[in-house]
């Protein structure tokens, strides 16, 4: 009885190890920017589906320019936010993590 349930706190283990690590996983998506805001991007595949990101914090944003606009900015008192470096029309890639239904942007380069 005493086997059975460590095997069971075992298997229990192994598979909330492996559900968060499934959680946590890097996915890559390029589109065209249909919508941006402060904190969210809207883009649109290939196929014409437009899905929502939201920027997660410590999110990484490549642009032409980005970092001389990220020092104008901020040594004139302003924040950051994504729609400083992101237009509707480009066309990006967004490395994201999704969990719980949100699609958060860990890395962003306009193209």
């Amino acid at each position: 009885m005493k086997m059975l349930g460590r095997v069971s706190l075992t298997v229990l283990a192994v598979l909330a190890a492996t559900s968060i690590a499934f959680a946590g996983q890097t996915q890559v998506v390029q589109g065209k920017v249909t919508a941006v805001s402060e904190k969210a991007v809207t883009l649109a595949d290939e196929s014409g589906v437009e899905r929502t990101y939201q920027v997660a914090q410590g999110a990484r944003v490549y642009a032409q320019g980005a970092s001389h606009r990220s020092k104008m900015l901020v040594s004139s008192g302003k924040k950051t936010t994504l729609d400083n470096f992101v237009r509707e029309g480009n066309y990006v890639t967004v490395h994201y993590q999704e969990q719980s239904g949100t699609r958060s942007i860990t890395r962003l380069r306009v193209l």
